[in-house]
């Protein structure tokens, strides 16, 4: 395991090394996505400078109750030797419960331990859901105990409104306690119908944009893609859920812009949708989600091109002109 840097010791912005988009890995060993091809995609990632992994004690579903995806990247890790891969992990969710959080201290500190068991390597501990039934000096407490215990490098937060992470990071300096710096909301092209299905998912909107850049913290947004609304073509197993979340007539207007923008551009809509991710607000590393090697290199290559989304083109897909 490597040790930790002490919680007033900044460290860089996960941005500036993760490459242009973070694999996404719930997928990962489940009959969608065999060990074999995540094998693959793990090293085709690597090749494409991608240097981020996304992941949680609850990725990588299997019919008996287990998960699969941290020992997968662990065997991934160790078997190939790379040593500049960052992984982010999660704690604090059920999936049997997925709309309540679980932050007691002793959650984040068990799954902290055994992610850190898992991987054998320091990760950024995101909290992938917020429990307000406990208070937020002690869960700013628990995570930072998972600092200086060695297990985590980092701390972020998936799904927190924005004042309150903002409230979690000013407790953390008050109390000289490791400040978050990376944050993961629900983002893409496309806002969710309102009301929103799943509405204990938090969308970024723009006072969280403006939060996260005023804090210098890296931003993982996840369903980059809209769960696949915005790829030139989908397989329909999504296809529910884009017609009460994203089939909209805002939703229609920006997916038909972004394919007419990619045409012209000679780029894939998925590309571009993740350009424009990070060519929309600092630190943004999109997390991405591809069965295909097809698929990944085409994203990467897509999110790799943000210099060529300009503020006009941004308007543009907004349908803001």
């Amino acid at each position: 395991m490597t040790t930790a840097p002490t919680p007033d010791a900044a460290r860089p912005p996960l941005s500036t090394s993760s490459g242009p988009a973070a694999l996404g890995t719930f997928e990962f060993t489940t009959p969608a996505l065999p060990a074999g091809r995540a094998l693959e995609l793990l090293d085709t990632y690597y090749q494409c400078g991608g240097r981020l992994l996304d992941t949680a004690p609850t990725y990588g579903p299997h019919t008996n109750g287990t998960f699969h995806a941290e020992q997968l990247i662990a065997t991934w890790l160790r078997t190939t030797g790379v040593s500049d891969v960052h992984v982010i992990t999660k704690t604090g969710l059920n999936p049997d419960q997925p709309h309540l959080g679980d932050l007691r201290p002793n959650t984040i500190l068990d799954q902290a331990r055994r992610s850190a068991d898992q991987l054998g390597t320091g990760f950024t501990l995101v909290l992938h859901r917020d429990d307000p039934s406990v208070p937020l000096d002690e869960i700013a407490d628990a995570a930072n105990r998972t600092v200086r215990a060695g297990y985590a490098s980092g701390l972020g937060a998936s799904n927190w409104t924005t004042t309150r992470l903002a409230r979690w990071a000013a407790h953390a300096r008050t109390a000289n306690l490791t400040v978050p710096d990376v944050t993961a909301p629900l983002w893409s092209l496309i806002p969710r119908a309102r009301p929103a299905p799943e509405p204990w998912l938090v969308e970024a909107d723009p006072p969280h944009l403006h939060r996260a850049a005023e804090q210098g913290m890296t931003m993982t947004p996840y369903r980059t893609l809209a769960a696949g609304y915005l790829s030139a073509h989908h397989s329909g197993r999504h296809a529910q859920h884009h017609a009460t979340t994203y089939d909209t007539p805002t939703g229609r207007a920006r997916r038909a812009r972004l394919h007419e923008a990619a045409a012209l551009l000679r780029m894939t809509p998925h590309g571009l949708a993740l350009a424009y991710l990070r060519a929309a607000a600092p630190r943004v590393v999109p997390v991405i989600g591809p069965r295909t090697v097809t698929q990944l290199r085409q994203c990467m290559a897509g999110a790799a091109a943000a210099a060529r989304v300009t503020p006009d083109l941004i308007a543009y897909l907004e349908a803001r002109r």
